[in-house]
């Protein structure tokens, strides 16, 4: 099995390596065979150099560029070309170059590559397509990665220990890949530590230790807020580091808030309380970032009161047709593509 799977993973280098020779020959073959002394025949050995740049590195380049180089000269033993010294030298510059520019290209295509690899991994992570089973909650949640590929927006639905359900929803503070790896960081930490505890202000504070004690860390801030749902409970219990206060369904008004608040990330000593709110049957809560607030329509900012606009008409629904339908129309009316992670999370408490 082993050899197999050896052998088909060498055909195609095989396959490459012939078609250099071959271009190469064919390109001997032509300048001794029709004594061509202008410079078009003699430049067509650029495109076994550009081949073997492309597929196997500078190194490969550059040697096919001086077995051209040799072949040219070996050409000119039997045709000799007037002013031989400035032709050799003139193919021997436009080689190198060639073979350079295409090493050059290929890897940042491969670059380019591996990093929208990189992206997509870390989009699934920041964004699992499937949610887990939650104890007696309608939830669901929505996506869109900014023009950027992925920044820093994230969010956690999981179990807590005591069988209540944990929320978490967070945003890096700045754009592009560095951020979004921080937000991966993040999230982990949250998953890990609500494995042990649902206490809102507890995972927050363990997640803040763990930013702050970060190797290497430098001028990174995180917004997040936390709640927890626990069945029979007609409440909830919630906590918020510099974070939009969720929203509460069908009223859309801003869960009452206590106290200041602060990003994680600025200090060690981060004090946290919770707050908790009662529940009526048929209340929902919208967990959001601001990236379903500040989408524009040329220069206008779709804002809080947008966002509430686009709910209203959908509060009594499931949470599932309610995020499918706010991600459609704030898509719709915004400026594409959209500059920052469109991000909203949806928990209805099912009927006891």
């Amino acid at each position: 099995m082993y050899g197999q799977s050896k052998l088909s993973g060498e055909a195609p280098r095989t396959v490459r390596i012939a078609w250099i020779a071959v271009a190469v020959l064919a390109v001997f073959v032509g300048l001794v065979a029709t004594g061509s002394t202008t410079a078009g025949l003699a430049f067509f050995f650029c495109v076994p150099i550009a081949l073997g740049a492309w597929w196997f590195g500078p190194r490969a380049g550059l040697a096919l560029a001086l077995v051209s180089l040799l072949l040219f000269a070996a050409s000119d033993i039997v045709h000799p070309r007037p002013e031989f010294g400035l032709a050799i030298i003139v193919r021997a510059v436009f080689f190198l170059a060639v073979a350079a520019g295409v090493a050059w290209i290929a890897d940042r295509v491969r670059r380019l590559e591996h990093s929208a690899e990189e992206l997509a991994a870390i989009r699934a992570a920041l964004a699992p397509a499937d949610l887990p089973d939650l104890a007696d909650v309608d939830a669901a949640a929505a996506f869109v990665p900014s023009e950027l590929g992925v920044s820093g927006d994230f969010y956690l639905l999981t179990n807590g220990p005591d069988g209540s359900t944990v929320a978490v929803v967070g945003d890096v503070v700045g754009h592009g890949p560095a951020a979004a790896r921080l937000a991966t960081f993040i999230r982990a930490r949250f998953a890990a530590f609500a494995a042990n505890t649902s206490d809102p202000a507890e995972l927050l504070t363990l997640t803040n230790t763990a930013l702050v004690d970060r190797p290497g860390r430098h001028q990174e801030l995180v917004s997040a807020v936390c709640l927890r749902l626990h069945p029979g409970e007609k409440k909830v219990s919630w906590a918020r580091a510099g974070h939009p206060p969720p929203l509460r369904l069908p009223g859309l008004e801003e869960l009452p808030v206590d106290g200041s608040t602060f990003l994680l990330g600025v200090e060690k000593a981060l004090e946290l309380e919770n707050v908790e709110c009662p529940l009526v049957e048929g209340d929902g809560l919208v967990v959001y970032t601001d990236g379903a607030t500040d989408v524009r329509q040329g220069r206008e900012m779709l804002g809080l009161e947008g966002l509430r606009g686009v709910l209203a008409p959908l509060a009594g629904l499931g949470a599932r047709v309610i995020v499918a339908e706010v991600e459609r129309a704030i898509l719709a009316w915004a400026d594409r593509p959209i500059r920052d992670d469109l991000c909203l999370v949806v928990l209805k408490p099912r009927p006891g």
